[in-house]
């Protein structure tokens, strides 16, 4: 004699389980989201300690076995920024925030919200430099070099952030322009720095304080300020 299960448990067995690696995917889904969206505004997700604690999650989710693959804050205390401190009086977090979104860039876990074509991605590279001789605004950049591909920072015009230019090819280069605040307040349409947005302080081609850097006219006398430097 066939023996049939119940309708009751025939339809308990048809209910697909979501196995591990579903629920897996979902979690490292939903830090890649929570990452992405705290690195672009540190001030309000917890900080960078947040975001650097969510790159070794990220990092510990895609490597359980031979443990985490990031360490949180090397790469960000070992660049030449660190040295660089004085000019960025008031947009370090800004810098910082760039700087592990690149490492997150080279691991595909930074989502840019515009892709730069290699011929795009060229012009940049081999112009940003020799155009950050002179001061600039952040209103100048995005004349020069369209939208950023990551703008890390407020979005108010004259606060400062940081705008990256990358493409989707992760050993390329990206190309960061580090603004600080804009220096004047008065009406916007008067045409003075506030208008014209955030103060270019330097631009960053590759963590290289030789070649790899750029500091603006302006940025200098930050450091001159700051007494990172001594004036000619």
């Amino acid at each position: 004699m066939a023996l049939h299960a119940s309708p009751k448990a025939q339809a308990h067995r048809a209910v697909p389980t979501v196995g591990p690696p579903e629920r897996a995917d979902r979690d490292g889904e939903r830090l890649l989201e929570e990452f992405n969206q705290a690195v672009r505004r540190p001030d309000e997700f917890g900080g960078l300690s947040a975001v650097a604690r969510l790159l070794d999650r990220i990092a510990k989710s895609e490597q359980p076995a031979t443990g985490p693959v990031w360490i949180p804050d090397t790469n960000a205390r070992l660049a030449p920024s660190a040295t660089l401190r004085g000019i960025f009086p008031d947009s370090d977090i800004s810098v910082i925030a760039s700087q592990y979104g690149e490492d997150a860039h080279r691991r595909g876990w930074l989502q840019l919200d515009r892709r730069l074509t290699p011929a795009e991605h060229a012009v940049v590279v081999d112009r940003a430099v020799a155009w950050s001789e002179t001061d600039r605004s952040l209103v100048d950049i995005l004349a020069e070099f369209g939208p950023p591909s990551v703008t890390f920072g407020p979005p108010e015009l004259y606060r400062p952030k940081t705008l990256s230019y990358a493409t989707d090819d992760p050993s390329a280069p990206v190309v960061a322009f580090h603004l600080g605040s804009a220096q004047a307040e008065s009406d916007p349409g008067s045409g003075d720095r506030t208008s014209a947005g955030a103060d270019l302080l330097a631009v960053r081609i590759r963590d290289d304080l030789r070649d790899g850097w750029r500091i603006t006219p302006f940025g200098v006398g930050q450091l001159v300020l700051s007494g990172g430097v001594k004036s000619s």
